[in-house]
């Protein structure tokens, strides 16, 4: 298998058939294209998500906390606690664990969250350092990626590849400083505070049948993921979706297309044509940048999912 997520087969001929029963309460379980579980309280919902950031060398401990929130945030919950585990390599110093934490603590106070626990060690033979993180957020009412609808309209949010442009902006600076400039290469590096998806999260979720945070495998690997989830397929225009200047650039550089490069910071909701007019406004009136890209179909995909991630190809 190639560097990256486990191929959808994989998880399903695997991770998933070996599932024990699940509890009543359990309203959201494991499933592909869901990246979050939603358990039922007395007064609402629990949710609760965990990923690691394994791609990221610099501003690794704000990615820790956007990508996590984020799945939490595309259920239409409030992320709230996080738990943080951090895996140092055997080159690691003191002053490196102490940046994690500030930016891990920059990043909760940012979305309003907070760590509460965890696991710190140095591992052997590990070439990079690894942060894993949970986070558990609340919710009176949810908005699962399974609840795609044929004719829905697809909402994405700011832009293609924002985590992506940020890290490798990031891990090749110098290259490319040197062939693109480096004022492109900051106004890059800038995206790595471009990753929450909760503001738009929280005004969408109003009028959202699903909404999804794409991570790797960009917007075509989320597209494709929130179709296999909710069994129906999609139609999208690739000239509607934003692509920034810098984005446009270091994907060019590299080769790479910017639709399936990690692309956490952006949010795909799918939208009913009779809420879709209240849901832009609620956009606009907060000046979030979007584009309506497609529309949700019975059947097909026009984008084919990606084997991997464009990052993993580059690194």
């Amino acid at each position: 298998m190639k560097s990256g997520k486990v191929p959808v087969n994989v998880l399903k001929d695997i991770v998933m058939s070996t599932m024990r029963k699940f509890p009543d309460e359990l309203v959201v379980g494991p499933k592909i294209g869901e990246d979050a579980a939603v358990i039922r309280l007395e007064d609402g919902y629990q949710v609760i998500a965990s990923d690691p950031v394994t791609g990221a060398a610099k501003n690794i401990g704000y990615h820790s906390v956007y990508v996590n929130s984020n799945d939490v945030a595309a259920t239409g919950a409030d992320p709230k606690y996080m738990t943080v585990t951090i895996l140092l390599n055997q080159n690691a110093t003191k002053e490196d664990l102490m940046e994690m934490m500030e930016q891990i603590n920059e990043a909760c106070r940012d979305i309003g969250a907070f760590v509460v626990g965890g696991h710190t060690e140095m591992v052997a033979d590990l070439s990079y350092n690894i942060v894993c993180g949970t986070m558990i957020g609340f919710a009176k009412k949810y908005v699962a990626t399974s609840n795609a609808k044929p004719g829905d309209n697809i909402i994405m949010t700011k832009g293609t590849a924002i985590e992506g442009t940020s890290i490798l902006a990031h891990k090749f600076e110098e290259k490319l400083s040197q062939e693109l400039g480096p004022e492109l290469v900051q106004r890059a590096k800038s995206y790595s505070k471009m990753l929450s998806i909760l503001p738009e999260a929280r005004l969408l979720r109003e009028y959202a049948n699903s909404m999804h945070d794409p991570t790797e495998g960009g917007i075509a690997g989320a597209l494709n993921e929130l179709a296999i989830a909710s069994e129906c397929g999609f139609n999208v225009d690739r000239e509607k979706m934003p692509i920034s200047p810098e984005t446009s650039k270091i994907c060019e550089y590299f080769s790479c297309d910017p639709l399936t490069l990690i692309s956490s910071g952006t949010l795909l909701a799918t939208i009913p044509d009779n809420r879709l007019e209240m849901a832009t406004k609620a956009l606009d009136s907060s000046s979030i940048k979007y584009s309506i890209i497609g529309k949700i179909t019975k059947s097909g995909v026009n984008l084919p999912m990606p084997e991997q991630d464009s990052l993993w190809d580059i690194i």
